[in-house]
């Protein structure tokens, strides 16, 4: 293949997965992220800080710009509308708008002509789609994939409810493939070795209180998240599973404070999706059982019909009348099985039969 794009990599996976695409694909290769810890995923980019390009901008905000920023759907506006109860202040409105000046033009002034981030849900890369469609730039949207660890998502369009993926037959096969054994995945010892570089780094960016840093990131990379990811990777010994009552519904909880929940779906809490689930519960007289999701340390209040269970998803759906979730990866494990399966919100598993 020919090496004919100017390619901008905003921030990466966790992976050296932009680099491989460079390879294959860039003749000039230039990095815009939201902190100095990227840069171990991208070492042979030529790279410039996000916050230094605002910093720089010198193009004039007008309310077109402002406009364009309100207009977007992106998981910090979805977090402050849904979470924090508010709007978008003037600060974050003119923040976001010199970044989307100042970004145009350094695509315009290194004439790229390819682009490629991780995930889009983020406010920074949803203004740098934006600016692809403006411009007519290709681009591609990276993602952890639904058979985790092992496959990664590469979309043209964007990830979760907006992927361009439709499932097809040889996907759900692929995942039941006793015989595919990748030799890396998302979450092997070389994937966490290079995770603790960067989290060291960004660490001490955020200790130090580093100006390097993008304002509103989606992550701040909190200690304790990642012990606990850590301790249940080198613990893989699979505990048996909850029993399921007969006559139940299983209900499947999202993180409530992941872009599923808060973008694609009404609901503001994983309470107030309990409570409505468990009325409608009652009114068909069956019970819930209640599974939360691994890194949930939420309490939330069940009624006398409703019980918490633990265990793997397929296991838990055969047990189940019907299972109800939000879009997820999880979902991958239930329609293994031929358990009704009712999806609320926006999702990529919604399919129109035509």
């Amino acid at each position: 293949m020919h090496k004919n794009y100017n390619l901008l990599s905003l921030d990466p996976m966790y992976s050296p997965l932009h680099e491989y695409i460079a390879e294959i694909i860039a003749k000039n290769k230039y990095a815009v992220t939201s902190c100095w810890a990227k840069k171990i995923y991208l070492p042979t980019y030529k790279f410039i800080l996000a916050s230094k390009l605002i910093r720089n901008c010198e193009g004039i905000v007008t309310d077109k710009v402002i406009s364009k920023i309100k207009g977007m759907c992106t998981y910090h506006q979805a977090y402050a509308k849904k979470v924090e109860k508010r709007k978008l202040n003037d600060d974050e409105l003119n923040y976001m708008a010199r970044f989307y000046l100042a970004l145009k033009e350094f695509i315009i002034s290194k004439k790229i002509n390819f682009v490629i981030m991780h995930n889009d849900t983020r406010w920074y890369h949803a203004i740098a789609v934006m600016i692809c469609k403006e411009l007519e730039i290709k681009f591609l949207i990276t993602e952890q994939g639904l058979i985790r660890p092992n496959t990664t998502v590469i979309d043209n369009n964007g990830v979760n409810a907006t992927a361009n993926l439709r499932l097809i037959e040889r996907v759900v096969e692929s995942n039941s493939n006793k015989e595919y054994l990748p030799r890396h995945t998302h979450d092997s010892y070389v994937s966490m070795l290079f995770f603790l570089i960067f989290l060291s780094i960004f660490t001490c960016e955020r200790m130090f209180k580093s100006k390097g840093l993008l304002r509103y990131m989606h992550n701040q990379y909190g200690l304790k998240k990642y012990k606990k990811l850590f301790v249940r990777r080198i613990n893989k010994k699979r505990k048996n599973g909850d029993k399921i009552y007969n006559n139940s519904a299983l209900l499947i909880l999202q993180l409530q404070s992941d872009s599923q929940f808060l973008m694609y779906s009404v609901f503001e809490s994983n309470q107030e999706l309990i409570n409505k689930i468990q009325k409608k519960c009652f009114l068909l007289g069956c019970k819930l059982a209640v599974k939360k999701h691994p890194l949930d340390e939420l309490d939330y209040e069940l009624n006398d019909g409703s019980y918490f269970v633990s265990g793997e998803i397929t296991a838990l759906s055969e047990q189940a009348k019907i299972v109800i979730t939000i879009n997820s990866s999880a979902i991958m494990s239930v329609i293994k099985t031929k358990v009704p399966l009712y999806i609320i919100g926006e999702s990529m598993f919604i399919i129109e039969k035509g």
